[in-house]
């Protein structure tokens, strides 16, 4: 493979070639109208060779495709496809990306597809190279959930973000298009060999997946009636306290939701527990049956033994099913990093780190599966294993202990990070917070409504 071409393109290169455009009465092929490189670079072939699926197998034509490399950290960039003249948002029946690759496994790199949802302000990610046989082409057609409406901007344009995870290597395309259907086509397309299972989700998720170019303001309140009069884009609240109708209330007036809950400790005022432990007959069970691990210093929880989800998957679940009833949009799951508090975790062994990563994977993996959005709480130490796993991430006081540049994983992902401050001006804070692209406010440690946010400094 050509991994070490010397041809080259700037960060900031844009393609402006128009590509034709082959159309049916009901349905149409859109091709790639320009690239713009975010991070990384990109091979001189000329964008007209993402118009033609020449290559198969092992084959390795220079000429034939684009190489895509990252820089010292990874490769982003979008691909901009635009209607034709009189074609309206409204006129879309559905869309379907479909496109030639050929790289690394998933284990080594991970190549995403994405596609932006301009009406939901958030990306959605289509597909990845799971599944395949390295340095081999693969088509992939991945087709889009939802309004296909969304998906388009005011300026009639549809963007498709094509990215990896690492630096390990480079990847190639030889074809990138829109399959476009329009309202009043009775034939559909046939995805082939590449299509998708309608009984398999597959790597469709349509969750939220907040950036740090979302540039989104918070709310985390968590004690006391809700106050609706913040003008915020996203409320964190209480996965037991808030009610359906509450949920449904921020929603209607343009919030995204996010329920917290605690996943790595025993709170006894939460009734649920006695539903699931019979051991357990009142709010106050401090004993060390499995799966209770120790006291939690300063506060009246215990820690869970993470490593016993055979244990707490009933318990775990069910929250992540309550939320879903209610209408969550995300979940905020609490103390995610037990295993840094061995010290004080009467276990024999204590809880490792490895111990803690199966069991946020585990989590990630269940909320996904609900199709909730997931944030990584804390848990500084473990942000690069994790970080494909959470959709976005929130700390608690990065500043004061000097942790905030770590989050540089997550945001260089392309995922949001918010956190809060709960001593310190916001006048000297807030402005590293905003070079760093992280989402910032100050809180009382009471988390009831009041809050100092960094769009207002």
């Amino acid at each position: 493979m050509h991994k070490n071409k010397s041809a080259r393109h700037s960060l900031a290169l844009v393609f402006t070639a128009l590509l034709p455009l082959s159309a049916t009465s009901q349905a149409l092929t859109l091709e790639v109208d320009n690239i713009v490189v975010r991070e990384g670079y990109i091979s001189s072939q000329p964008i007209e060779v993402l118009g033609d699926m020449s290559q198969s197998g092992s084959e390795d034509n220079w000429d034939e495709y684009i190489e895509f490399s990252p820089d010292s950290d990874r490769f982003k960039g979008d691909f901009i496809f635009e209607l034709p003249a009189g074609l309206e948002p409204e006129d879309l029946a559905s869309l379907v990306v479909e496109s030639n690759f050929m790289g690394e496994s998933r284990n080594n790199q991970r190549w995403l597809f994405k596609i932006r949802d301009y009406e939901n302000n958030r990306w959605i990610v289509l597909g990845d190279n799971s599944d395949i046989n390295e340095w081999e082409w693969h088509n992939f057609w991945l087709e889009v959930s939802g309004d296909a409406a969304d998906f388009v901007n005011h300026l009639g344009q549809i963007r498709v973000r094509y990215q990896s995870n690492n630096s390990v290597d480079i990847s190639n395309l030889d074809y990138m298009a829109l399959e476009v259907a329009l309202h009043g086509d009775d034939g559909g397309t046939d995805p082939g060999d590449g299509g998708t299972d309608p009984d398999d989700p597959g790597p469709n998720p349509y969750w939220w997946q907040p950036t740090p170019g979302d540039n989104l303001t918070w709310q985390w309140q968590l004690q006391g009636n809700i106050d609706h009069n913040y003008d915020v884009h996203v409320y964190d609240v209480d996965l037991f306290n808030v009610s359906v109708q509450e949920i449904a209330q921020l929603k209607s007036e343009g919030r995204t939701v996010i329920c917290y809950f605690s996943a790595g400790t025993y709170e006894g005022w939460r009734s649920e527990w006695r539903e699931h432990f019979d051991f357990i007959t009142s709010d106050s069970y401090n004993g060390s049956e499995p799966p209770f691990a120790g006291n939690m210093a300063e506060w009246d929880e215990r820690w869970l033994d993470i490593r016993r989800i055979d244990l707490l998957e009933p318990i775990m679940t069910s929250r992540l099913d309550l939320a879903v009833e209610k209408g969550c949009d995300a979940v905020e799951p609490d103390n995610m990093d037990a295993w840094t508090n061995s010290s004080e975790v009467r276990l024999n062994p204590a809880l490792t780190g490895d111990d803690q990563l199966a069991y946020n994977k585990w989590l990630a993996r269940q909320a996904h599966e609900r199709g909730l959005s997931i944030g990584l709480k804390n848990d500084i130490e473990q942000l690069t294993e994790l970080v494909d796993h959470f959709d976005w991430a929130l700390n608690e006081q990065c500043f004061q202990y000097n942790e905030c540049e770590a989050y540089s994983v997550f945001t260089n992902a392309d995922k949001a990070v918010f956190g809060v401050e709960y001593q310190g001006d916001p006048a000297n804070f807030c402005a590293r917070a905003k070079q760093l692209n992280l989402q910032w406010m100050k809180k009382k440690l009471d988390l009831y409504a009041w809050r100092q946010g960094c769009e207002d400094y």
